[in-house]
């Protein structure tokens, strides 16, 4: 079964077809770690990139104090993986608007990009 492209952008990479979409899809997080706001709003926007043959399968949020990608696909960085949500830390800051070349760049780092600093749930560990 292949990916759902309906009402999400496309985009080719390495001459491999992915789509991508910006969805709020968990609660705000880290507003609420950072103003001690006790309502669950659902509103951290998440940047999801699907390979047409789910191999790679990312979700980048877009509001994290330090960007990371969780990689939730078969494959990242040209190495098999498990499938399980594996959180690796972005080498490069993310814009405040997602354009193509953004979601291009993120591609050619999870497909052809090496040593990828793996992290845990918020970044914490990453050093600055």
């Amino acid at each position: 079964m292949g990916v759902r492209t309906k009402s999400r952008r496309k985009i080719v990479c390495g001459g491999k077809n992915y789509v991508w979409y910006i969805l709020a899809g968990d609660r705000d997080y880290w507003t609420r770690v950072s103003e001690g706001a006790n309502d669950w709003a659902w509103t951290t926007p998440f940047l999801h990139i699907i390979s047409e043959d789910k191999s790679l399968v990312l979700t980048i949020p877009l509001t994290a104090p330090k960007p990371y990608a969780v990689s939730k696909g078969r494959t990242f960085q040209g190495k098999p993986r498990s499938g399980c949500w594996e959180r690796y830390v972005l080498p490069f800051s993310l814009p405040e608007a997602v354009t193509p070349k953004t979601v291009s760049d993120i591609i050619n780092w999870a497909v052809n990009g090496e040593s990828a600093a793996q992290t845990q749930y918020d970044g914490a560990d990453i050093a600055y």
